[in-house]
Order: structure tokens, then C-alpha cells, then sequence
């Protein structure tokens, strides 16, 4: 009769720790959930950890998950590390660590389709209302309005400190006083419905 090993998890280097060398570790649920929401092109399972998506990331040292760690703990299955990390919220949507991934891996999408479960499952903090107003301003006419986004997300007092900076905007042509509207609205809320159906 066959007797079954249990599997060793691989050290190099005498480091006795898991490196995800091929998967012996990996969760495929959590992957699949994150992929469901929009990172399907996100290739979370080929990360071979070597870190290069947080050597490029310009937030890295304000994050408790550096994004190679974040993608580990994907791999992992430990989504409520995940869920609960700033990074979520931390990350600016740059895509340098995308575009320097060696395999293909999609930090800056996987990040967005967690942010999206993270509001849908009910987390509250000021990113998730910064995001939500966003949201809300681009749906209603297609392009932001940053005094608009000021005055919802911060109010008349956060609009008077920034004052200072948006004349200074308003000056030098980087922001208009007034709204901006998209070249054909019809477009835009076809689009628009399309992907809130889905």
C-alpha cells in the first residue's frame, strides 16, 4: 500500500521560511474572489516574490503590506489581513509596479478589485468616503470637479484652507472655476450603464 509524504515546504539559502517556491502554500479562493471583481488579466499566481513592485512603488514605506507582500498574502488566502490593510487605500494607481512586473502580475488592479469588495462588504474609513464621493462626481457629469470633490469630501472649511493652491491652479490654466463636461454625455451614460450592469 502507497503511503502519502507530507510535503516540505522548499528552503534555499537555509532561510526556513515559505517563499511560495511552487505553490505549496496557495489558496486558490481568495485568488478566484479578487479575480471575479475585475482582475481576471491580474495573474496573481505567477508572483515569484522578487519584490520588484515594491522597489518601484512611491508609497511603499507608508504601507503596512508592501505590495509584494500584499500579493503573497493573496496567494496565502489570508484575506483578512488583506481587507483590513492601508495599503488598500495608500496606493495612488501609479501602475509603476505593474508595468515592472517581470511576470506579468497586476498589483495596481488586484488593489482596485479589493478596494471594490472592501466598500461592497461594508468598510468604513475616510479613503472609502473619499472614494465613494469620487464615484459619485464622475457618474454625475463624467468628469471631476476638484471644488466640488473639496467641498463634499472636506467641506467649506477644508475649501477655504485649500483656497490659496486652487487660485494658484485657477492662474496658471491647471483648473477651471468652472465644470468641465464630456465631449458627448449620451456616450458616456451608455458606457457607463454597461458597466454598472455587469
Amino acid at each position: 500500500m502507497a503511503t502519502t509524504k507530507k510535503r516540505k515546504n522548499k528552503c534555499f539559502f537555509g532561510l526556513k521560511v515559505d517563499r511560495q517556491v511552487d505553490g505549496d502554500t496557495m489558496n486558490p479562493d481568495v485568488m478566484k474572489k479578487v479575480l471575479a471583481e475585475g482582475g481576471e488579466g491580474a495573474a496573481i499566481a505567477s508572483c515569484m516574490q522578487c519584490g520588484t513592485c515594491s522597489g518601484g512603488c512611491t508609497n511603499a514605506d507608508r504601507m503596512d503590506l508592501s505590495p509584494r507582500k500584499l500579493i503573497l498574502m493573496l496567494q496565502r488566502g489570508d484575506w483578512e489581513t488583506v481587507i483590513k490593510s492601508d495599503t488598500l487605500w495608500l496606493c495612488s494607481s501609479c501602475y509603476i509596479c505593474t508595468s515592472r512586473c517581470p511576470r506579468g502580475v497586476r498589483p495596481s488592479d488586484v488593489i482596485e478589485a479589493i478596494k471594490a469588495i472592501a466598500i461592497r462588504e461594508g468598510i468604513k474609513n475616510d479613503s472609502t468616503r473619499f472614494s465613494e464621493i469620487f464615484v459619485e462626481l464622475i457618474q454625475k457629469r463624467g468628469i471631476l470637479f476638484e471644488p466640488e470633490l473639496m467641498q463634499k469630501y472636506g467641506g467649506i472649511e477644508a475649501m477655504v484652507k485649500q483656497a490659496p493652491l486652487g487660485i494658484q491652479l485657477g492662474l496658471k490654466g491647471k483648473m477651471s472655476p468652472f465644470p468641465a463636461k464630456v465631449k458627448d454625455p449620451k456616450q458616456f451614460s451608455e458606457a457607463l450603464e454597461k458597466v454598472l450592469k455587469k
